[in-house]
C-alpha cells in the first residue's frame, strides 16, 4: 500500500474533489444568464428574438401565477394574475391575503414569449418533474405529466412527460401556460425548458437507452455481489450488510424520477410518485448509514457501539423531521437545509479514515474513492430534484451510483479470492504442520525406541556379567567368546544424527536424514543453529521442512541413483537466520511466471514455495532460488527482531 502520507493526500482530494465537482452545477446555475446572455422572464414576458432557432431555453424568471385555476383547461376568461412568481420556486414561500399558500392545490402559469424563431414543431416540458402538470402553447397541449386535477385525492404524478409537437406561427407573440396540481411540492420548483420537438424527443431516446445500460451494469455488479458473497461465506465470517447496500442502491436507483415510471405498477404499487417521496428519502437515510459497516467491511476502519448508536438516532431524528414538519414549511426553509444536514456520516467519516489511514485494507482507496464519488452524485442529485440547476443532471445519480456498485462488485470479488488463497494456504499451512508434527513423532519414536533398547540391555546387563564370570571361572572360553559376539551383535545400535542444539530443527533434519538414507539418497547437512531464534517454531517447521520435502521428492525422481544428492546449510549470522537447501534433480520444471508449479495432484500440494514465502515476507526477509540442468537451490534469509523493528 502507499505510504500514509500518499494516502492522506489522496483522501483529502477525493473529498474536496467530490464537493467541487458537486457544486460546480450549482455555480453555473447562479450565474447561468452572465454565463450565456441567456433571455429572462420579466413581469409574465421573454423577448427570444437573439435565440438561435432550436436551441435549448430555460425559461426561467417571473411568471403570472393563478391560484386555483387552470386557464386552459377551465377556459378562464381574461384575468388578472394574483401576483408575479419565481419560476423555478415553490409557491408555499408566497402570501396570497396576508398568509402563505399551502403545499398542495392547483394553479397555473402563465408566460408571452416575443420573437420566437421557429420553422419546425417545438415543445415545452419540465424534465424530471414530480408534480402533475399540462403545458400548453397557444392552447395546444405542448407535453403532460400524470393527472392534473381540482381534487387532491385525484391528482397523480408519474415524473415522466408526454411530449408533443407544436407548430409556432412566425412573427407572433405565443403564449405559455402551464397547470399544476400537487399534493406536495407546491409548485414549478424546476424551470420549463423549450426545445425543438424532434431534438427533444432524439435526446430522450438517447438519455433513456443510457438510463438501461447504467441500470443493467449496476444490475449485474450486484449479482457479482451476490455471488462474491456466496461462494466467500464458506471461508470467512462475513456480513450482511454489504449485499443489503447493493440493494438499498438498486431501490434508490429506482426511485429517481428517470426511472420511477418503469416500476410505478409493477413495484411500487402504482402509488403516486409524490407519495413515494417519504421512501426515498428513507432509502437514501438507511443507505447513508450503512456506508458505516460498508467502511468497516471494506475499508477495514472500525466504529464503536456509541457512533453507531449516535448516529442512527440522529438520521432517525432527520427523518422524523422529514416526516412530521408541515410540508409547506418544508418547502420553505428546509429544502436544501435537510438533505446537507443528512452528509454528517460523510464528514464523520472522512475525518475518521483519515485518522486512521495507516490501518486501511488492501483497495480500499477504491472504495473510498467510489464512496466519494457516490457522495458527489447524491449532492447534485439533491440540488438537481430540488430545481438548483439547469443542466441535465438527471444522470448524475444514476452514473454514479453504478460505477460505485460495479467497484463494490470488484473489490468484492478480489478480496473474496484473497481470502479464497488465504485460506487455501492456511490449510496448507496447516496440512505442513501435521506433517512437520508426524515427522518429529516419527523422529522421536526412533529416538525412544533406541532408548528402550538401551534400557532393556542395560536391564539384563547383571545377569550377562554373572554368566560371563561363571564362564571364566570355570575356563570354558569357547562359550565365553561366543556369548561375547551374540552380545555384542544385539548391542550395536547406530546413533541418531545430532545436527545442532534446536530441538525442532534437529527433528526435522533427523527424520530428513533418516528418510533419504532410506531412499539411498546421500545427505550432507552443516548446520549450527543455536536454541534461541528470531522465527517461531512453527515457522522454522515450515520453511526448514517444506524446502527439505521439495529437495528430497525432487531428487528420488532422478533415475541414476549415483547422480542422487540433498545439502543443507543452516546459520545465523548477525541475528539473521539463512538457509540453503541444495539438492539435485531431473532438470525439469514448471512455472507460471514466478511461481513454481506442482505436479502432484494432492491436496495443498504446490502450495510449498507459497507457504515458505508468505512466511519469509511476514519477516521481511527474502527468498531466492536458482537452478541448472543438474542442480536446484533454495536459499532463505530471515531477519532478526531487532531489523523488522527498524524497518
Amino acid at each position: 500500500m502507499k505510504s500514509p502520507r500518499h494516502v492522506g493526500a489522496l483522501l483529502i482530494l477525493g473529498m474536496v474533489s467530490a464537493v467541487l465537482i458537486a457544486h460546480l452545477p450549482v455555480v453555473y446555475t447562479l450565474f447561468y444568464h452572465h454565463f450565456t446572455d441567456a433571455p429572462i422572464a420579466e413581469e409574465g414576458t421573454i423577448q427570444l428574438s437573439d435565440a438561435s432557432e432550436g436551441e435549448r431555453i430555460v425559461l426561467d424568471g417571473e411568471w403570472e401565477f393563478y391560484w386555483n385555476r387552470l386557464l386552459v383547461t377551465d377556459a378562464h376568461q381574461e384575468t388578472a394574475p394574483d401576483f408575479f412568481i419565481r419560476v423555478p420556486d415553490y409557491w408555499s414561500r408566497y402570501k396570497l391575503g396576508g398568509k402563505y399558500l399551502p403545499s398542495d392545490g392547483f394553479a397555473s402559469y402563465r408566460l408571452t414569449m416575443k420573437g420566437v424563431h421557429a420553422s419546425r414543431p417545438a415543445t415545452v416540458w419540465i424534465p424530471d418533474f414530480g408534480s402533475a402538470y399540462q403545458v400548453f402553447i397557444d392552447g395546444t397541449l405542448a407535453s403532460e405529466s400524470g393527472t392534473v386535477s381540482k381534487n387532491p385525492a385525484e391528482v397523480f404524478a408519474t415524473a415522466r412527460p408526454d411530449l408533443f409537437p407544436v407548430h409556432l406561427s412566425p412573427n407572433q407573440d405565443h403564449e405559455v401556460v402551464i397547470e399544476v396540481a400537487t399534493a406536495r411540492f407546491s409548485g414549478l420548483y424546476m424551470a420549463p425548458v423549450m426545445m425543438d420537438y424532434d431534438s427533444a424527443m432524439r435526446n430522450a431516446a438517447v438519455r433513456h437507452n443510457v438510463r438501461l445500460i447504467l441500470f443493467g451494469a449496476a444490475l449485474f455488479s450486484f449479482f457479482v455481489l451476490i455471488v462474491g458473497y456466496i461462494l466467500s461465506f464458506r471461508s470467512v465470517r462475513r456480513s450482511l450488510w454489504l449485499p443489503i447496500t447493493g440493494l438499498l442502491v438498486l431501490l434508490r436507483i429506482m426511485l429517481t424520477t428517470e426511472f420511477f415510471s418503469l416500476w410505478q405498477s409493477s413495484v411500487f404499487f402504482n402509488l403516486s410518485y409524490e407519495a413515494t417521496n417519504p421512501l426515498m428519502f428513507f432509502l437514501t437515510f438507511a443507505f447513508k448509514y450503512l456506508l458505516i459497516y460498508l467502511t468497516e467491511e471494506l475499508i477495514g476502519i472500525a466504529f464503536s457501539s456509541k457512533e453507531k448508536l449516535w448516529l442512527l438516532l440522529y438520521y432517525m431524528a432527520l427523518y422524523l423531521i422529514f416526516i412530521f414538519v408541515p410540508q409547506a414549511f418544508y418547502n420553505r426553509y428546509l429544502t436544501v437545509l435537510l438533505p446537507l444536514c443528512s452528509f454528517l456520516i460523510e464528514i464523520y467519516a472522512f475525518f475518521k479514515i483519515y485518522r486512521n489511514r495507516k490501518h486501511l485494507k488492501k483497495y480500499s482507496l477504491f472504495v473510498y474513492l467510489s464512496t466519494v464519488l457516490t457522495i458527489a452524485g447524491l449532492i447534485i442529485h439533491c440540488y438537481y430534484i430540488n430545481g438548483n440547476i439547469y443542466p441535465n443532471m438527471s444522470l448524475a445519480l444514476l452514473s454514479a451510483f453504478t460505477i460505485c456498485m460495479m467497484i463494490l462488485a470488484l473489490v468484492s470479488t478480489i478480496q473474496a479470492s484473497d481470502i479464497a488463497r488465504d485460506y487455501a494456504l492456511s490449510c496448507a499451512h496447516l496440512a505442513s504442520a501435521k506433517a512437520q508434527i508426524a515427522m518429529q513423532t516419527a523422529y522421536y519414536d526412533a529416538l525412544s525406541a533406541q532408548m528402550n533398547e538401551v534400557r532393556a540391555l542395560r536391564h539384563d546387563l547383571h545377569h550377562v556379567v554373572n554368566v560371563l564370570k561363571r564362564l571364566s571361572d570355570e575356563g570354558r572360553y569357547a562359550e565365553l567368546s561366543s556369548l561375547l559376539d551374540e552380545y555384542a551383535e544385539k548391542s550395536i545400535t547406530e546413533p541418531l544424527p545430532v545436527f545442532c542444539e534446536n530441538v525442532v530443527a534437529n527433528s526435522i533434519l533427523g527424520y530428513y536424514s533418516l528418510s533419504l538414507k532410506e531412499q539411498n539418497i546421500p545427505f550432507s547437512c552443516a548446520c549450527c543453529i543455536p536454541k534461541e531464534l528470531p522465527v517461531s517454531d512453527s515457522d522454522l517447521c515450515i520453511v526448514l521442512g517444506n524446502a527439505l520435502e521439495n529437495a528430497m521428492e525432487a531428487c528420488a525422481k532422478l533415475g541414476t541413483a549415483s547422480a542422487r544428492s540433498v545439502s543443507a546449510e543452516v546459520n545465523t549470522i548477525g541475528g539473521q537466520l539463512l538457509i540453503k537447501i541444495t539438492n539435485t534433480y531431473n532438470g525439469t520444471v514448471s512455472r507460471a511466471g514466478e511461481r513454481y508449479l506442482s505436479t502432484k495432484v494432492q491436496p495443498y500440494h504446490g502450495m510449498g514455495l507459497q507457504n515458505i514465502k508468505k512466511i519469509v515476507d511476514g519477516y521481511g526477509g527474502y527468498i531466492k532460488t536458482q537452478h541448472d540442468e543438474a542442480t536446484f537451490v533454495l536459499m532463505v534469509a530471515l531477519p532478526s527482531a531487532l531489523d523488522r523493528r527498524s524497518r
